[in-house]
């Protein structure tokens, strides 16, 4: 058995994230298993032998957390880009490209990618983990140098920072032209990694110990993915316990990570949005200062000037407040008017659309289907034996059972343009446009089984219900009305309580169904 980043899902022993090889043993059996290794580069491999359900709880678990860790980081990732698309920042640039390229090398790493996103190609599934992860290095660089601003702060931190950069730029050309190249052992990239990360930190820690208000949050999120990946390796090699928490700490450290990036460049923004009201605070306080100069000078012309001023604002104050008062009244009108349109097109028990709105409804529907010569459907729903329930449970309970009839309706009515309606007493009538007989029919046969499941309580006693169904489903022709397919779905219906209830009735067939 063969598995590993070279081979395709399709060709494992197992479709998994991670090599499984399946072990068919008996009861008391002993068997020795051999597992040769081999990779490009240092590689730790932790093993575990369990059992098929518990393999399957794992993975559940895992996809479940890791799934979670990938859609907070898409969410960052959109709502940085939109950020650079309107203040062409490029610190924003390079933070989204930098989490995507992190989400390139975590779906590499989890092995989402080739499982779920096909990217099991032996050529692309080695390059991205590799050039994924040494183009999250360079990415990293490069929003460091703008975040942090080290083009104004020069010197060694300058300099260092371009070299690290450039460095990382050489070796992903070469794990993308030439990954198993001699040069790539005299690059040293598991080195690097490890001096470009400490590099990092201690960029953070001088930039903070210096004044910079950015460097406070970067070094945090910097140091919590270098613990939380520490943590991860320690798990693998041995010296910590390996559970959920210590194998998936990198991922938990990264969205850390960049949780803080994310609300270090949102502090950023008001940092330097402050700074601008300063500004214009500043600037004020100079106009007012000259404002105060001339007044000296024009003391009686400033007077009158305020005393207009004063007027006018209060005018334009009573103008707002009985702007807003008006406002305030239309939407109350405007409210009210909604919930009376509801209201008269609604039915007060079940909360269902009443008969007059669903006429209104059909004629539309009619229209459309005959323009476009789309077929429409028709349920008639009756509730068996209603008037015996209600004769012997009493009508609060028949009124309980209708509206629980009613929230199947709701459920089975989901679609745009699907409507359900009580068409009156124990009667339902349920609309469906663009549906041809055969999903009319799943549908009814569905909905009738639904009903007949409700147990409904009354008095420490089980009370089940049951329904019969006429269904019409066709393209209308172009002379056909709305009395024309109601009556036709009526017909089917009371074939369907001739023929012993419970059942769906086709009106142009015999019953498609037998009782439950």
């Amino acid at each position: 058995m063969h598995a590993g980043t070279t081979l395709p899902a399709s060709s494992r022993p197992l479709a998994q994230r991670l090599p499984v090889f399946p072990l068919a043993l008996a009861p008391g059996e002993r068997v020795t298993a051999y597992l040769h290794v081999q990779s490009f580069g240092p590689l730790i491999v932790p093993m575990a032998l369990m059992d098929a359900p518990s393999l399957h709880r794992q993975e559940l678990l895992d996809s479940i957390l890791i799934s979670l860790f990938f859609g907070a980081m898409l969410v960052m990732l959109l709502y940085n880009a939109s950020l650079w698309l309107f203040t062409r920042d490029r610190s924003y640039g390079y933070y989204a490209l930098y989490l995507l390229m992190s989400l390139c090398y975590t779906l590499a790493l989890t092995g989402f990618g080739p499982l779920y996103l096909g990217l099991d190609g032996p050529w692309l599934a080695i390059r991205m983990y590799t050039v994924g992860g040494t183009l999250c290095f360079v990415l990293a660089g490069l929003y460091l140098h703008h975040f942090l601003e080290l083009q104004r702060q020069g010197g060694w931190l300058k300099w260092l920072n371009h070299a690290s950069i450039g460095y990382w730029s050489l070796t992903s050309l070469l794990l993308l032209l030439a990954p198993y190249s001699a040069l790539l052992h005299l690059l040293n990239p598991q080195l690097m990694s490890l001096v470009s990360i400490v590099f990092g930190l201690a960029t953070g820690l001088y930039l903070w110990a210096k004044g910079n208000p950015s460097a406070k949050l970067f070094t945090l999120a910097w140091a919590l993915l270098i613990l939380s990946s520490l943590a991860c390796m320690l798990a693998l090699a041995g010296h910590l316990p390996l559970n959920d928490l210590t194998l998936n700490s990198q991922l938990l450290g990264m969205a850390v990570e960049f949780t803080l990036l994310s609300i270090a460049l949102a502090e950023r923004i008001n940092r330097e949005r402050a700074q601008r009201i300063q500004a214009q605070q500043d600037t004020l306080a100079y106009a007012e200062r000259l404002a105060r100069e001339r007044e000296e000078k024009l003391h009686a012309q400033q007077q009158a000037l305020r005393i207009q001023r004063q007027t006018n604002e209060e005018l334009e104050q009573r103008v707002r407040q009985r702007t807003q008062d008006l406002e305030q009244a239309k939407l109350r009108l405007e409210s009210a008017i909604t919930e009376l349109a509801r209201l008269s097109q609604t039915d007060p028990l079940t909360e269902l659309c009443n008969r007059r709105h669903f006429d209104e409804c059909i004629r539309q529907e009619l229209c459309r289907a005959k323009r476009s010569q789309t077929p429409l459907a028709l349920l008639m729903i009756d509730i068996d034996h209603f008037k015996a329930l209600n004769d012997n449970h009493g009508h609060p309970f028949g009124d309980e059972c209708l509206r629980a009839v009613a929230v199947l309706l709701r459920q089975f009515s989901q679609r745009a343009g699907d409507l359900a309606a009580r068409f009156g007493g124990e009667e339902f009538i349920l609309l469906l446009p663009g549906t041809h007989r055969t999903a009319a029919g799943l549908l009814a046969e569905n909905l009738r089984q639904a009903i007949a499941a409700l147990a409904l309580q009354h008095d420490g006693q089980t009370v089940r219900l049951s329904a019969s169904i006429g269904l019409i489903a066709e393209v209308p022709h172009l002379d056909a009305g709305v009395d024309e397919l109601i009556k036709l779905a009526d017909a089917a219906l009371y074939r369907a309580k001739r023929a012993g209830r419970n059942r769906v009735v086709d009106a142009a067939e015999e019953p498609v169904d037998s009782p439950a």
